[in-house]
């Protein structure tokens, strides 16, 4: 998620997107003269102006993401504790305008900057990080506005940004240049497409029913899925868990998972790349197995897909099934590397992990109901840093979550008890906790 300096972020964004593109094409050499890129209000440009060739990045209008309404939860519960952190999502409408006194040259400005944003219709990780974040030789020059930008977290929210023409009609661009109390200028105006901002403040998370009804029956759902082969129908994994770990053992369940040659591929949205290993010995047509290597520099906790490649003998052609979802969880080391209470009884965790987080992953933690997010990384690691707020001295179940992936805390499959030997219910694992210090 972006913090409150996204909006100024990405402005800055589409000014450093132009000025470098009006540098690469050599305009000034075309003009004649040397131009510059402003973020200013379109009636405070003569301030600026004195006779020379401008382009302005202006936001003029700011709305609602339609796409994000229905993942916006409440806030605060009835009593006002935070229960979640709402993101604010926004779309952002800029009119990129073009100044000069000298014949033709707001034309050619205008037009090089429609071709500049014509041929970069989005923003990727990578720039925004290099745009955002310069050197600490070239930072320490920059003005405090332009040093904050820093932190606006636009590198790791959820949503890419995307960059789209809007193309205004005669009334539209009338009223507007009318509220601007200025002379038209040539412009262009843009939609930059999708701002996530939410505050990362520590929220509250209920923990999971452990038992349903009588007999604690509860829900049962199967899949099926059919035709192609190989195919994929099911995924077990292990301990009745929602979830596999490093090490743990994934068993698939279909037809036609045979051949000379077979290994299955793990695709992640976080990795560089896909994931292919080969199954475990032995296995039939209709299962086999697979163990998830504890390798933490080169796995990611988080969803998957899995499929299985197989050649039913050296140089036939390689078939692949349709592909299953399931998630890495994380696990924990515990007791963590440090809990400390810190200024005003806040307590910060810092724990270690397996895998590695990587740029871009949402990592949280959860002490009993309380819940913390980590900051965002650069790079990939095997640690974060949690704060909370005052918590009370005690032991507190531990949820590791990244990615929506998160660590066990249920033992769900108990062996029968006597008298009846019925299945005991679930329990939390008595293991996964933290203590506290007062």
């Amino acid at each position: 998620m972006s913090t409150a300096l996204a909006i100024a972020g990405v402005t800055q964004l589409l000014r450093d997107l132009l000025n470098d593109g009006i540098v690469d094409n050599d305009v000034a050499a075309a003009i004649g003269t040397n131009v510059t890129v402003h973020a200013r209000a379109p009636d405070r440009l003569d301030e600026v102006a004195d006779g020379a060739s401008i382009l302005n990045v202006f936001l003029y209008q700011v709305s609602n993401q339609p796409n994000w309404a229905n993942q916006v939860l409440p806030t605060r519960d009835s009593i006002g504790n935070r229960v979640a952190n709402t993101p604010l999502t926004l779309d952002l409408y800029y009119l990129i305008s073009a100044s000069s006194p000298e014949d033709l040259h707001a034309d050619i400005l205008l037009g090089y900057a429609m071709q500049i944003l014509h041929e970069h219709p989005g923003l990727t990780r990578d720039e925004i990080m290099s745009g955002l974040n310069p050197s600490p030789v070239i930072a320490g020059g920059l003005p405090p506005a332009l040093q904050a930008l820093a932190q606006t977290g636009l590198a790791d929210q959820i949503e890419a940004l995307a960059i789209a023409p809007v193309y205004l009609g005669l009334d539209e661009a009338s009223k507007l240049w009318t509220a601007f109390q200025t002379n038209y200028r040539s412009s262009m105006a843009y939609r930059v497409s999708t701002v996530v901002i939410s505050r990362e403040e520590p929220s509250s998370l209920v923990l999971p029913v452990l038992t349903i009804g009588a007999g604690n029956s509860g829900p049962m759902v199967a899949a099926s899925l059919g035709g192609g082969f190989p195919l994929i129908t099911g995924v077990n994994l292990p301990e009745g868990q929602p979830s596999a770990r490093p090490g743990d053992v994934v068993t698939l369940l279909g037809r036609g998972l045979e051949g000379a040659e077979m290994f299955v591929r793990f695709d992640s949205p976080i990795l560089p790349g896909v994931i292919e290993i080969p199954p475990d010995p032995g296995g039939t047509a209709g299962r086999r197995t697979v163990t998830i290597p504890d390798d933490p520099p080169n796995w990611a906790a988080g969803p998957y897909r899995v499929s299985l490649f197989a050649r039913a003998q050296p140089g036939a052609p390689l078939y692949g099934s349709n592909t299953a979802a399931i998630q890495i969880a994380p696990i924990a080391t515990l007791p963590p590397d440090n809990v400390a209470r810190g200024v005003g009884g806040a307590v910060e965790v810092t724990l270690s992990m397996r895998p590695n987080l990587w740029p871009g992953q949402r990592v949280e933690l959860a002490l009993g109901g309380a819940l913390a997010v980590a900051p965002a990384r650069s790079a990939a690691q095997g640690d974060a840093v949690f704060t909370f707020g005052d918590l009370p001295a005690g032991a507190y179940p531990v949820r590791l979550r990244v990615e929506g992936a998160e660590s066990w805390l249920i033992l769900r499959e108990r062996l029968p008890q006597p008298p009846d030997f019925l299945p005991e219910p679930p329990i939390f694992d008595p293991a996964q906790t933290i203590t506290v210090p007062a």
